[in-house]
């Protein structure tokens, strides 16, 4: 049955995390910064960025599980932080909670020092917000309620 206090909860929360998202483009001069669940799906974004926003979720959910992997064959808990390096963009992938993957896009204008301050600090933030629906399955992206 649909809780309006849970509806109300996820509203502010994916109103907070669109702001921690805009912030991360004012602040740290990204291009872009998107949110998606493990499964890939595309949870909220923000910036201007030319590229197709659901193929990169759903490309960095697997590989973000890939990489979950490979951690555990050498004996890591997990692999929460990673880094893309490009000739001219880049990216700074990091784990927002559970279950979550922030996704933020740079270019060589931009510090990664800088990036990784705000996107670790943005992840959790974010991370914090999503804990109710980690536990109890309220913002549950992969079902297709937000």
């Amino acid at each position: 049955m649909l809780n309006i206090q849970d509806v109300e909860r996820d509203i502010d929360n994916l109103n907070a995390i669109q702001a921690v998202l805009d912030r991360i483009i004012a602040e740290a001069g990204t291009y872009g910064v998107f949110l998606v669940d493990e499964s890939g799906f595309l949870v909220a974004e923000a910036g201007e960025i030319e590229l197709d926003r659901v193929a990169l979720a759903a490309l960095i959910g697997a590989s973000f599980g890939a990489t979950a992997q490979i951690a555990k064959m050498l004996g890591e808990r997990d692999f929460s932080k990673m880094t893309h390096q490009g000739s001219d963009r880049h990216l700074f992938i990091g784990k927002a909670g559970e279950r979550h993957i922030l996704i933020t896009v740079f270019g060589t204008e931009t510090n990664l020092g800088l990036v990784k301050l705000y996107a670790e600090q943005a992840a959790d933030f974010i991370g914090e917000l999503l804990i109710p629906a980690d536990d109890a399955g309220a913002l549950r992206t992969d079902s297709g309620s937000v």
